[in-house]
């Protein structure tokens, strides 16, 4: 499905790219291949527990630039609120995920207002995948990885769910502060090909998080 491409994209002003992270994978037919040089961490994902801070690897946010990203990224894609989908079209997708947005449930994903709401990309589209992290607290560090492994998902998902189809990009560690408008956030993305139809699954690997709900859908069509 996915053929990893590998550049360096930042946030601009309006909190729209961040910065591509991880090694390329090559892709066989049919399928996808595991990816190749995984980071440091449990199957190539790096664990970790705090808060953001200067240096931490990605890129760091202001209240303000989460939410010119939340805005950027409702202008992407069509919603249909009745099944919880959203649905992009043409060559190029930017799709900007946030993990726990405040007001919503804890251990889900947002986008466009939905919880883990179903993406749906064309095939062969370039994605421009791109994750917010603004939760808090201990344990809060999320990512998202896609795999064909549908749920329910264990405690210990990382084990469960098998090769990823694109390499994961490290945890986001959590915001810096329990007062949203003056914490700092954790911002990362990668680009990658859609080159496989099928239905794929987007999921946070962090202990327990995915068995208490943090997955959608992920479809090629």
């Amino acid at each position: 499905m996915l053929k990893r491409r590998l550049s360096a994209m930042w946030l601009s002003a309006a909190a729209v790219i961040v910065l591509c992270a991880g090694t390329a994978i090559a892709q066989t037919s049919p399928g996808w291949e595991p990816g190749l040089g995984m980071g440091p961490g449990m199957m190539g994902w790096a664990m970790g527990n705090y808060p953001v801070s200067a240096g931490w690897g990605g890129k760091i946010l202001s209240y303000p630039e989460t939410q010119s990203y939340i805005q950027y990224g409702n202008t992407h894609g069509t919603v249909d609120a009745k099944a919880n989908s959203v649905t992009f079209e043409g060559d190029n997708v930017v799709i900007n995920l946030v993990a726990v947005q405040p007001g919503y449930k804890d251990q889900t994903f947002e986008l466009h207002g939905l919880t883990n709401p179903t993406i749906i990309v064309p095939h062969g589209a370039n994605v421009q995948f791109n994750l917010l992290n603004m939760d808090y607290g201990d344990n809060m560090e999320h990512t998202a990885v896609i795999t064909t492994t549908p749920p329910p998902y264990p405690y210990m998902s990382m084990m469960y769910l098998g090769p990823p189809q694109v390499q994961p990009m490290p945890e986001l560690p959590w915001r810096s502060d329990d007062d949203v408008k003056t914490a700092q956030y954790a911002a990362l993305g990668e680009s990658f090909i859609a080159s496989v139809p099928g239905k794929y699954w987007y999921v946070c690997p962090a202990p327990q998080h995915a068995q208490e709900g943090m997955y959608g859908k992920f479809i090629v069509r």
